[in-house]
């Protein structure tokens, strides 16, 4: 019997952020039950085809990138190409919205709705009516969680199609390695004292130059794990504040290693500072290694993947002062710190499971495709 076809459509495809994990997950998830294939979009202007741990994958022409946005002018014929039965698009995404509106296609179509426009605010005006024909023509739209969805105000309006579908952690991310137990006896000897983590890119929302304002207060020290276009500008920062010593930008490292700095870490901050951060898959790593969290209330899945007083602590976006507050509460009360680290272990290992996440996904197929 022929499989249904399933194409999941994106920026891109690969586990490089947030977004990309998820349909890197999604895919290899379905595979195997449905004939799945990723169509995204190349950082080339050449399309290529592979397949990758038995999924194909289609990467689209780019001629341009402008503010995030790809333009792909075949991507359209690449989906029809695909002869999908269910095609389903991870938002924000205005390339692959408008491909599938204008294909010709009458399949079943599903959105994943990541995050809200924020900082791009004049493109929503020619943008919003796109969208628009896009989420009345979806089936169902699948988001990380009920929060997000209730103050979203574009999925506000869409509530009755709404499905909160969480995000879950890889069962394979974060297994301890020779290797990096090894890191981890390094990161004890040459790190000394109280540790507190990001892990993320170095991008405006991530409000890590509010973590870097907060250290002034913080007796400890903080290790940034991640790349990105701030670099310059925080490297800047520190070396004004005179933090160079307790302030490290450790770049970007394999995902293997980075157990060795979740377990280093007493306590783990996600300072962002508005609702582009959408949920942040690296506070449910942190917390699967047992490791307090830190968060801030954007209105979205932040605060449903960290409990305040239960999992860590929780604080208003920008306020360097309660952001190390709430750090320096933690450090300084080892029973607090311990409850928090087995409260947040126990619900990253239970609630936010890739088992669970792909059985919903399963079951929300099946519901759609009949």
């Amino acid at each position: 019997m022929k499989q249904l076809g399933v194409v999941q459509a994106a920026h891109y495809y690969g586990p490089l952020g947030g977004i990309e994990r998820v349909v890197y997950q999604f895919c290899q998830g379905l595979k195997g039950r449905y004939a799945v294939r990723a169509v995204v979009s190349n950082t080339e202007p050449v399309t290529t085809h592979s397949v990758e741990e038995g999924v194909p994958v289609t990467r689209v022409a780019r001629l341009l990138h402008v503010r995030r946005m790809s333009l792909c002018p075949s991507f359209p014929y690449w989906l029809r190409a695909s002869d999908p039965d269910l095609v389903h698009v991870h938002m924000t995404n205005p390339m692959a919205e408008a491909s599938l509106l204008f294909s010709g296609l009458r399949c079943k179509l599903i959105a994943t709705y990541h995050m809200d426009v924020t900082r791009q605010r004049l493109l929503n005006i020619p943008y919003s009516p796109l969208q628009k024909l896009f989420l009345d023509r979806a089936e169902v739209i699948t988001t990380s969680s009920e929060n997000f969805a209730r103050t979203s105000p574009v999925l506000s309006r869409y509530l009755h199609k709404v499905r909160v579908l969480p995000y879950g952690l890889a069962e394979n991310a974060l297994v301890e390695t020779e290797r990096s137990r090894a890191l981890l006896a390094e990161l004890r000897r040459d790190v000394t004292g109280p540790v507190v983590l990001f892990v993320g890119r170095l991008i405006h929302y991530k409000g890590v130059e509010v973590l870097v304002e907060a250290m002034r207060e913080v007796e400890a020290t903080c290790l940034i794990v991640g790349e990105g276009y701030l670099k310059g500008a925080l490297e800047r920062r520190i070396a004004e504040l005179g933090l160079e010593g307790r302030v490290r930008l450790v770049g970007r490292i394999e995902d293997r290693e980075l157990v060795a700095y979740y377990d280093r870490a007493d306590v783990f901050a996600l300072p962002s500072v508005n609702r582009t951060e959408s949920y942040g898959l690296t506070q449910i790593e942190a917390m699967s290694r047992g490791t307090p969290v830190v968060c801030t209330e954007v209105g979205t899945g932040t605060s449903f993947i960290n409990l305040h007083g239960e999992t860590g602590l929780v604080v208003p976006p920008g306020d360097s002062g309660a952001l190390a507050g709430a750090i320096n509460a933690i450090l300084s009360d080892e029973t607090l710190k311990i409850r928090l680290g087995d409260n947040g272990r126990a619900r990253a290992t239970t609630v936010f499971t890739e088992r669970k996440m792909l059985e919903n996904l399963r079951a929300l197929y099946e519901e759609v495709l009949g």
